[in-house]
């Protein structure tokens, strides 16, 4: 029995593949089937039943689990502790929602590649909702996105608030004055589709007040959400933190505001290793989210 045994075990139990558990480790299919009949020869039994399309733990190989789980993450905090870093290899697949993408996610690779040379890191930008299911399917080891969400099996760690204002074109001639719900619902509304949090928060603050928007646009970008606000075809609410600056868009006035979303990191507790919580870490260090509410 020796570390490669082990954690070839542990990645193809979380898994349930052997070809996802050579892909996190940069191995090979054979190599990890290999590794897995040798730790098998070892123990003297069978911790995986072949006989289904799917593999799955036996019941020595559940109970072997919680041993090897205990030794994989012992052995990975070790190494990062006494400066062996590099000595941590294979994928971490990372799945992100565009506002974390367009602010500190490149500070935070940064720091990665930094730290975990050997590392690879797999990124998945996308909207809240497909984000989530990646993280919930196990396709995922961190997720960094709108909250709040949780489960059983998750951890969570806030990285700050972000506000959001609507905004419109500067060519728009839309009333200097404070915009009830009522007043924007006349003008043409452009959002994330339904997969993402943004787009449900926007229908509960209309629906709330009262106010039913005439039309919603959608898209699946943010970038594409502003830049057709910029172009006058409708208003938007976007985070100032990225689009401050832009001087085609003005900021609304509106009363009530839209409360800040918090957003987190999450991660499944079963998946916890020093990587991980290296990651979530340094997520929380250099996030440029508010740290409180407002």
């Amino acid at each position: 029995m020796n570390l490669k045994q082990i954690e070839a075990f542990v990645q193809v139990a979380r898994t349930g593949s052997v070809s996802a558990a050579a892909g996190r480790l940069n191995a090979t299919q054979p190599a990890i089937s290999m590794r897995l009949k040798e730790l098998e020869r070892s123990i003297e039994a069978d911790l995986f039943d072949r006989s289904l399309r799917t593999i799955r733990l036996t019941p020595v190989g559940l109970a072997f689990l919680d041993h090897a789980e205990r030794i994989h993450a012992m052995t990975e905090e070790a190494l990062a502790k006494f400066g062996a870093a590099r000595a941590i290899t294979g994928h971490i697949r990372l799945g992100v929602t565009e506002t974390v993408a367009l602010t500190w996610l490149p500070n935070l690779v940064g720091r990665i590649n930094t730290r975990f040379p050997e590392v690879i890191v797999k990124l998945d930008v996308g909207l809240t909702e497909g984000v989530w299911n990646h993280l919930n399917h196990g396709d995922l080891e961190v997720a960094l996105l709108p909250g709040p969400i949780g489960g059983p099996n998750l951890q969570c760690c806030s990285l700050g608030f972000v506000r959001y204002d609507w905004m419109a074109s500067t060519r728009l001639n839309v009333p200097d004055r404070p915009l009830t719900p009522t007043d924007l619902a006349a003008w043409p509304i452009i959002t994330l589709g339904r997969e993402s949090n943004l787009h449900d928060v926007i229908e509960a603050w209309f629906r709330h007040h009262g106010a039913r928007p005439r039309r919603i646009d959608v898209c699946n970008s943010l970038g594409v959400v502003a830049s057709l606000t910029m172009a006058g075809l409708g208003i938007a609410m976007l985070p100032p933190i990225i689009f401050d600056s832009e001087q085609r868009l003005k900021t609304l006035e509106t009363v009530p505001r839209l409360e800040e979303l918090e957003f987190v990191a999450a991660y499944p507790r079963n998946m916890e290793s020093p990587l991980i919580r290296f990651i979530v870490d340094m997520a929380q260090t250099v996030s440029t989210f508010d740290a409180a509410a407002q």
